[in-house]
């Protein structure tokens, strides 16, 4: 949720629009910063209400390429060009620039978000609970390499639980006189 509401800032934009004062001025007034009175009435005069707003938007390569194309056609700047093309934050076509010059317009498409999904189990339980004689060359070798990574897994668990006892048994004892 937006830190002001939708009403407030068309009161801001409002009082400046009216000639009541300069961005500073009105900021000042209404206790917001001037770059944000600024961004709000360069917007709401390029896109009128629907630049108030403000949902997650989750943009294209394509139109992330466009943005950048036209910055550079025209010489805009990032918040010009924020402003032309109602991108909430500015800061996104900077982030897109900087990926562009990175990677090109591979860069530029979206992330999977959150983490990625979990491997399906393996068939190493039916592969173990067949018979040898069944079993393809590939599928021995499979086999064996678990069963020497288990094996090798319950040498080192086995030799931590001696050390652990043997740290325990060997520790000295305080006695409280």
């Amino acid at each position: 949720m937006s830190k002001y509401s939708k009403e407030f800032k068309l009161t801001v934009i409002q009082h400046y629009l009216s000639g009541k004062g300069g961005f500073k001025n009105i900021g000042d007034q209404f206790g917001v910063k001037y770059a944000y009175v600024r961004k709000w009435v360069h917007a709401f005069k390029a896109h009128g209400q629907k630049s108030l707003n403000k949902s997650a938007i989750q943009y294209s390569s394509i139109f992330k390429l466009s943005v950048l194309q036209h910055m550079e056609q025209h010489q805009l700047s990032v918040n010009q060009a924020a402003t032309h093309f109602n991108i909430p934050a500015p800061s996104s076509v900077l982030a897109w620039q900087r990926l562009y010059n990175e990677g090109g317009i591979t860069a530029l498409e979206p992330k999977p978000k959150g983490r990625p999904p979990m491997s399906k189990p393996s068939d190493i339980k039916a592969l173990l609970a067949k018979p040898l004689t069944s079993l393809t060359h590939e599928e021995l070798l499979r086999k064996a390499q678990y069963l020497e990574v288990e094996n090798a897994y319950l040498k080192k668990l086995e030799a931590l639980a001696q050390q652990k006892h043997l740290a325990s048994k060997n520790k000295p004892k305080s006695s409280l006189s």
